[in-house]
């Protein structure tokens, strides 16, 4: 009876079996760590990778799967506390910020969230303490802890409500300029030929209430010619005084004092408000030109420790210099671009053929090289050298490199971003210096910056359009043979394009084309016999080298901030003449009521004034 023996598997089925095994494991628990992630159980999730590191600590997969996996549960945890944090949710975002520092303890941003979550705790304790110091009449203590608590919570509704009853203590303890009680809006119609001014600001007092004092310096034979219809009064009033060179005070809420507009009495009567602006974003000697140029104001100061404007002047220009620095003091829009930069490259070796020795020697007896000619007696094959040693190549290789790069940068407009993923590679160069006892060689270091170099440059639209020039190089470092004085020369092989497009905001752009193809063919082969069509490769080898690589760019601009929108009114205002800066607008007409209709209950009709002057001078009822 034949006895059967078992076969036993190879030893490296046996090892390729126990990789495959592992293989196998090792992404069942990934996929079970993604399912927990998923759920929202990230800790359990992490946990199920650790235990697994545990039992094999060297498996490149699940190291690089924990630290993804520990990344997106961070970042999906900050998101959600900072959320909890902004919806008042403090006790959510509290745990949030503790789930936080259990996966990472030192993280920063979690360890910041807690610590403003503490400050937001006596947020109570500061509005009490600001609504003391009001009462006690401590309008700077007040402000200032009303700051500090909508810094810390833009929303909070005690801190608003601080906030608007500083704002009524401060507009009843303000001293404002004297203001007409009527806004002499009602419509008047006036006829004057060559009539006295005052007589006809006689007529205007009769009609609006409003007293008209004159300036000692005016002269009582100024004549004045207007035909006027269905105007304001205000806007009678700035006729006349534009038409014969005179200028107005508010003296009380029913007095108007009229004088000539000459420096000197400008300079006597007319009031000035000092105002200091707080810059954010403008740069203060920058608002400074502006303010000179546009408003020619003279008195003005800048503190560039503080960023801060102090001008003097009249009411109108400062109001004027507030809406200039309002439409100018924005914030610079910001991007984020994500940028993936591949490289794909291939290389193919084929090496295959005989080689033969292509060199013979003759040695001595002792194995030396001969150096004489007596030395070659007594020749045979032992003493008979070749090289190099016949071999039969059989030899290819394929190579798949892979390189991604993914980059995400935040840059301000019109602000140049530079990206460096590489080396530095060392570049020595020697120097020769003559002297009495023979050259003196110094060695020096310089550092060469290889690898992926991307420079970009966005400019952000108002459009939400972004501009971007971009720059971008690929170079690699290879050393060749040492010189002479054992210097190591180097090769850097370099790959640029630039480029400028505009994108919309999240509009994905791909560059492609930069190809490289390298086909180098060297051979090794025996005269004559090697190129034999189908039998040269019995008499000799050849080695072709083929090798391509590729890369692409992809850029995606995701805009930040942008300029907010400025309406006409902040973009366009009046501002008066060449010689007198005024901040005036021109009310628009009453609407006309058609005849025969009775007037509207809600609307008072007022009836016009008028003054006809004969030509005499004397006005006529």
């Amino acid at each position: 009876m034949k006895s059967s023996k078992l076969c036993k598997p190879a030893p490296f089925l046996l090892l390729a079996l126990c990789v495959a095994i592992a293989g196998c494991g090792s992404s069942a628990v990934r996929e079970d760590s993604a399912e927990l992630m998923k759920e929202g159980q990230y800790e359990a999730g992490i946990a199920r990778l650790e235990e697994a590191l545990r039992e094999d600590p060297r498996d490149t997969e699940l190291n690089i799967a924990l630290a993804h996996g520990r990344q997106a549960a961070v970042e999906a945890l900050l998101s959600q506390a900072d959320s909890d944090r902004i919806r008042h949710d403090f006790a959510g975002a509290r745990m949030g910020y503790g789930r936080v520092l259990s996966i990472e303890p030192n993280n920063r941003r979690a360890q910041e969230g807690i610590r403003q979550l503490e400050l937001i705790r006596t947020l109570d304790e500061r509005v009490a303490l600001g609504q003391a110091a009001l009462r006690q009449g401590d309008l700077f203590g007040a402000e200032r802890y009303m700051r500090e608590v909508l810094r810390l919570d833009p929303q909070n509704q005690k801190g608003m409500t601080l906030r608007s009853d500083i704002e009524n203590v401060q507009a009843r303890t303000a001293q404002p300029f004297p203001q007409l009680r009527s806004k002499l809006e009602r419509p008047v119609t006036l006829e004057f030929r060559d009539a006295n001014l005052k007589t006809i600001f006689e007529v205007l007092s009769q009609v609006a209430g409003i007293n008209f004092i004159f300036d000692k310096d005016l002269r009582p034979d100024m004549k004045a010619t207007i035909f006027v219809r269905d105007v304001r009064i205000e806007d009678a009033v700035a006729l006349l005084l534009e038409q014969n060179q005179l200028r107005q005070k508010i003296v009380n809420d029913n007095t108007l004092m009229i004088y000539p507009d000459s420096p000197q009495k400008t300079k006597d009567y007319q009031e000035l408000v000092m105002r200091t602006f707080y810059l954010t974003s403008i740069d203060a000697n920058t608002a400074l030109n502006m303010v000179k140029t546009m408003l020619k104001t003279r008195d003005v100061f800048v503190d560039e420790r503080l960023n801060t404007l102090t001008m003097r002047d009249s009411p109108d220009a400062v109001r004027m210099a507030e809406k200039l620095l309002q439409s100018q003091d924005q914030s610079n829009p910001e991007v984020v671009l994500e940028v993936e930069v591949m490289e794909v490259a291939t290389s193919r070796i084929l090496d295959l053929g005989l080689q033969w020795p292509n060199t013979f020697g003759v040695l001595t007896s002792d194995g030396k090289s001969v150096s004489v000619l007596d030395q070659l007696r007594g020749i045979d094959s032992s003493r008979i050298s070749i090289s190099p040693a016949p071999q039969a190549k059989i030899n290819a290789q394929d190579k798949d490199i892979n390189t991604l790069a993914s980059p995400v940068i935040r840059v301000s407009n019109r602000e140049q971003a530079r990206i460096h993923i590489g080396q530095r590679v060392p570049i020595i160069s020697a120097t020769s210096v003559p002297s009495t006892q023979g050259p003196v060689i110094t060695e020096s270091v310089t550092y060469l910056d290889v690898g992926l170099k991307l420079e970009v440059q966005p400019t952000v639209h108002l459009n939400n359009e972004v501009a971007i020039k971009i720059a971008l190089e690929v170079s690699n470092a290879t050393p060749l043979e040492a010189t002479r004085q054992g210097t190591i020369p180097v090769q850097v092989d370099t790959r640029n394009a630039q480029t400028s497009l505009r994108l919309h905001d999240g509009e994905t752009q791909v560059l492609a084309g930069l190809v490289r193809n390298d086909h180098n063919a060297s051979g090794n082969k025996i005269p004559g016999l090697g190129d034999i069509p189908g039998l040269g490769r019995l008499f000799g080898s050849n080695k072709d080298d083929m090798s391509k690589s590729e890369l692409v760019l992809a850029i995606t601009p995701r805009i930040v901030r942008n300029l907010p929108y400025q309406s006409p009114s902040d973009m366009e205002f009046a501002t008066g003449t060449e010689s007198s800066l005024q901040v005036r607008q021109m009310a628009p007409l009453p609407p006309m009521e058609v005849p025969g209709t009775a007037p509207s209950s809600d609307k008072p009709v007022v009836e016009s004034q008028m003054a006809v002057v004969p030509a005499n001078g004397s006005p006529r009822p």
